[in-house]
């Protein structure tokens, strides 16, 4: 829902720049220009231009104070400052909501996140204040405002306690004082960023410690959330194009993975290469000549930094913990990381790249999710490669997934959907090509 929200945002403001610059200016309603100037802070907010999105939420409160929309961007205002450290300022516009929109969710919400910032102020007592405004409306904790506002008074106490252990417990309690107090900004507030400074304390204070395995899968996952936070841009490199191009190439004829920068000799499969693999080896030859190492590559080499972080993280848990429960867990989770990766891109419209992620995830672990990936993946270049041969691994990923999949089950409804979709797909391109061809 945030996404699409975004893409809204972007689409308006995008409008808003056109008209700003495209010969005569288009005269537009009151409702047209608050929408605009809105749709301008939510866009510079999610560019993470912080300083203006937060004078633009602003300017739209002040501007149109009876919108239903006001109270909504004080809030973000509030949060932008918050979310920039500067406290004061954002203390001060969750009061102004407090005052303006007493009767309004926002209130309510301006309530939560003034504990918060006293929260990490770490002036604990004026959080538990604050919190408690919201359980004094809501008494009967039956609204989700006032279940989490119990929770983080509940948090609180706990991280007072835990801070104590750490200060004056016993050695052999603190490394568990340590995970807690990072388990309570990850779980409870999901701040990501100082979870992953409290889970990394514990592997640099405690490395012997029990928990130092599920610290360092902690800081995975907030490295993770820290990622999926973000919608990846799809302006790829020239380099990054020419790895998803070869990727392609190889998935059709391996046998040219063999080529090196400046080396000539052909490796032609037989004494007759079909013309197809003479242009695929040309085209490796130039892309290879031109990137050097980019053959070499691996895909995490080309996503987001976080998401980079989160997979480096995981390597150390089998590298440094690899006796531990965690690092038996760890190759399906890194599995699952690339299956959602591939679906993240294939849903963006990256197709080719989104098939990547889904290769790579059947090399750590075979899923059914990896294969009907793959399915989806070999369906969909159907279309722009030899049908015949990708709709037959197509197939063989779904047969696959069937193998893996216990009878009866959602999963197994989910697969003979899609097995009946490429069936069905298979036919009517199948149509298509004879009509073409009995046409022309």
């Amino acid at each position: 829902m945030k996404s699409h929200f975004i893409v809204y945002s972007m689409i308006i403001f995008a409008i808003f720049i056109f008209v700003s610059c495209a010969g005569p200016r288009i005269s537009m309603t009151p409702q047209q220009e608050a929408d605009m100037l809105y749709a301008k802070a939510t866009q510079l907010n999610d560019s993470e231009s912080y300083d203006e999105a937060g004078i633009s939420f602003e300017e739209y409160a002040k501007k149109y104070p009876e919108s239903k929309r006001a109270d909504n961007a004080k809030l973000q205002a509030g949060n932008v400052y918050f979310h920039q450290g500067n406290y004061d300022q954002a203390i001060a516009i969750y009061q102004e909501i407090l005052e303006q929109y007493p009767e309004s969710d926002s209130s309510d919400h301006a309530f939560l996140a003034i504990g918060d910032v006293y929260f990490t102020q770490q002036k604990f007592d004026e959080a538990i204040n604050a919190y408690n405004k919201i359980i004094d409306k809501y008494p009967r904790y039956n609204v989700e405002i006032a279940i989490k506002a119990n929770n983080r008074i509940i948090a609180v106490q706990d991280m007072q306690e835990n801070i104590k252990i750490l200060n004056e417990g016993k050695d052999g309690d603190r490394d568990d004082a340590q995970f807690d107090i990072a388990d309570i900004y990850f779980a409870t507030f999901m701040d990501y960023n100082k979870a992953k400074e409290e889970y990394k304390k514990l592997v640099d204070r405690f490395p012997k410690s029990e928990l130092a395995d599920d610290a360092i899968w902690k800081i995975a996952e907030c490295y993770w959330n820290l990622a999926s936070q973000q919608i990846p841009s799809l302006n790829f490199s020239a380099e990054h194009k020419a790895f998803v191009e070869l990727n392609q190439i190889y998935d059709r004829f391996p046998q040219l993975k063999g080529i090196r920068q400046f080396k000539l000799e052909p490796h032609w499969p037989t004494n007759q290469p079909s013309e197809e693999y003479r242009l695929s080896y040309k085209i490796v030859r130039q892309l290879v000549n031109k990137y050097p190492g980019v053959q070499d590559k691996s895909i995490i080499d080309f996503i987001p930094q976080d998401y980079k972080n989160a997979f480096d993280n995981w390597q150390k848990i089998l590298y440094n913990y690899s006796y531990t429960d965690k690092a038996i867990e760890t190759p399906m989770r890194i599995a699952q990381a690339f299956i959602d990766l591939g679906n993240l891109y294939y849903n963006l419209g990256d197709k080719l790249f989104a098939g990547i992620f889904f290769k790579e995830s059947l090399k750590v672990m075979p899923t059914p999710d990896g294969h009907l990936g793959m399915a989806r993946y070999y369906g969909n270049i159907a279309s722009v490669s030899s049908p015949a041969w990708a709709y037959r691994r197509a197939f063989a990923h779904i047969t696959q997934a069937e193998k893996m999949t216990p009878p009866n089950s959602p999963l197994a409804d989910k697969i003979s959907w899609i097995k009946e979709w490429m069936n069905y797909k298979m036919r009517l391109e199948a149509l298509e090509s004879w009509q073409y061809k009995k046409t022309r």
